[in-house]
Parts: structure tokens; sequence; C-alpha cells
């Protein structure tokens, strides 16, 4: 696992880092996703209007997560410069999550018991998952070595993440009522778990043999790699109808988000002249989020998108010119985050109908 991933503030760079993006360029477009496929995906009848959802204290905020009760997690600043901490949207009111010790920490994940996971430092600096519950963090330990990361949690109580092992290595895992479990590789040395749907099925990606990343799908003991638009690829959510949301690299060294379903990656596309577009969440009804990236060199241009039926709809922002949309729920309110006018920080994002 690269410095970066160490790292305790998720700036974009850094979301964008944990899928290893490459820094190259290229041309041409994936095919239109089939008639069949886009007819499955259900239709969104008006677009969200975006709501600031505040800080506790400081300049930015990121709304990671929500469940179906509406209820959102995410990390925000604090007043005191340098420190940031996982936070609870709910009711309107923004709750202070706590550490395990430390100094910082992030919310990544909630179900609808309101069970929150995400990561804490400690106070040695390390990094470890956590489980957040009434009031109380857990620590869910690592399979060996320094730190781990939760990213997602089931209504089972299943967690997911990765974490470094004794021999330094970097292993997708699923913690499962106090167990943590090595969910292992495609055959290189490294994993990473982001998404679990209530079956217990877990998405992420994986090295294989030569240093490429695929797409996984857990299941059962078995991880299954789901293939490529062209080069590397990477799962980030999964539903309980066992559609996978992630994003590939095409032959050309652009990248496009995906749908996967039976067997079958589908480019999901992107606004014109983009670089980049990822799918990060996807609900039960098929609805998938994510965003857009102009360039990634320079000062490119972030769109929050929601791709249901047969569009790709931008969501708006805060008044900033950009917005990243990283989960959706049942109700089909969109949780992410967006700059506000003239502003330079991220704040973070509800999208309610």
């Amino acid at each position: 696992m690269s410095k970066g991933h160490r790292r305790s503030r998720l700036s974009m760079r850094c979301l964008l880092a944990f899928a290893h993006v490459a820094l190259v360029t290229g041309c041409g477009e994936p095919t239109r996703p089939p008639e069949a496929l886009l007819a499955r995906l259900a239709a969104s009848p008006s677009t969200p209007t975006p709501v600031d959802l505040g800080t506790l204290g400081g300049n930015y905020s990121y709304a990671m997560g929500i469940n179906n009760r509406g209820d959102v997690v995410g990390y925000s600043g604090l007043t005191s410069v340098g420190q940031q901490r996982a936070f609870l949207w709910k009711d309107g009111t923004l709750t202070d999550l706590g550490t395990l010790g430390g100094l910082e920490s992030a919310a990544l994940g909630i179900n609808d018991r309101g069970r929150i996971v995400g990561y804490s430092q400690l106070s040695d600096g390390r990094h470890h998952g956590f489980l957040w519950e009434d009031g109380t963090m857990t620590d869910l330990e690592t399979l060996g070595g320094v730190y781990s990361y939760a990213f997602g949690i089931n209504n089972r109580g299943q967690v997911v993440g990765y974490s470094q092992l004794a021999s330094g290595q970097t292993h997708a895992f699923l913690w499962d009522n106090g167990t943590m479990f090595d969910l292992g590789t495609l055959g290189g040395p490294e994993s990473y778990a982001i998404g679990t749907n209530d079956l217990g099925q877990v998405v992420g990606y994986s090295q294989i043999p030569g240093g490429r990343y695929r797409a996984f799908l857990w299941e059962g003991g078995t991880s299954t790699n789901l293939g490529t638009l062209g080069l590397d690829s990477y799962a980030l959510g999964i539903n309980n109808r066992g559609q996978v949301a992630g994003y590939s690299q095409l032959a050309d060294g652009r990248y496009r988000a995906f749908l996967w379903e039976h067997g079958t990656m589908t480019a999901l596309g992107a606004p014109d002249g983009s670089f980049l577009s990822v799918a990060w969440g996807i609900n039960n009804n098929g609805p998938v989020v994510g965003y857009s990236l102009s360039q990634f060199f320079g000062n490119g241009q972030y769109r929050a998108l929601l791709w249901a039926g047969e569009s790709m709809t931008e969501l708006g922002t805060l008044g900033g010119s950009d917005a990243v949309a990283i989960g959706i729920n049942a109700r089909g309110q969109v949780v992410g985050y967006s700059k506000l006018a003239n502003s330079q920080f991220w704040r973070a994002t509800l999208w309610t109908k």
C-alpha cells in the first residue's frame, strides 16, 4: 500500500488514489449501454436539490454514506486547524463521533440500524477501522499489520475494508461478529474491499499477476474477476440484486464508470470531454451515482452524476463549480460533497427531492 493511502485526510486526490488511478490520457468512447440493461435501471422523475449539511466548526466536510432512513455519515474539519472528525448527520444535526484515542477520524459507511464504520487515528498515530454503535466506537483491529480501514457495512452487521498483514501487504477483509477474515487476492499481492450487500457479497479491487488491477466480487469464499473495459478496473458498490458499480480504464487511457450485471460490464458514459467518470453508489432499484472529472492535470471540473433509466443527469452544486456524488439510498436521496460559491472548500451535500 502506498504512503498516499495512509494519509488521514480523504481529499479528492486521496479518493482517486484508493483506486490507483493512472495519470494517462487518450481518446475514443466506449459503446453505448445496451437497451435491455438501460430498461432495467429505474427512471428518476426529477433532479434532487442539493442541501449543505454544514461542518463541525471547520471549513470543510464530506458526506460519504447514507442509509434508507436518510441518516448521513462522513467527516468534517474542526475549529482546530488540522483536525477532522467522523460525523453523523441526523434530523438536521451533526454529531461528532469521536476517535479511538487519536486526533482524527472519518466515517465512511452506515447501515439501516445506524451502525457506522470508518477509520480513526489511535493514540500512537496508527489508523484502525472502527465500528460505531449507540455512542461507542469499537476498534476492529487489523490482519496483523499496522493499519486497517473500514469502508462498508451491511444490515447483517458485516463490515468490509482493507488491512495491512504482518508481511506488509494489504488485503481486503470481511469483519463478522468480532472476527476479521482475510479475503485474499486475485493472484497479486494486494486487494481492497469497498462495498458489501445484505447477502454478504463483497466488491472491491485486487492486483492480478503482472501488477494490473481488476474489480472483484467475493462470495462464499471465492473471488471472481469481473473483467475490464480495457485495462484496470475497480468495483466500489453493490446492491442486493448483485449489480456492481465501479469504473474501468479504457484501452486509450481514460476511465469510464461501469455497471456490472450477470457477467457483463457495461460502460455508463460521461459528459463530453471528461477524462474520467466513476460510479460509486448504487441502490436496490438500480440507479447509480458517481462523478466525472474533465481533466486530471490542472483545474479540472468535478460533476456529480446520476445514471437512471436512459438518462445521465448532472446533480448540480451548492453554488460553486464542482460536486461529487458518493452514495444513494432507496428513497433516491444522494450524498457527496460540493463547493460553495467563491470557495475552495468542499461541503457535505445531500441531494434530496
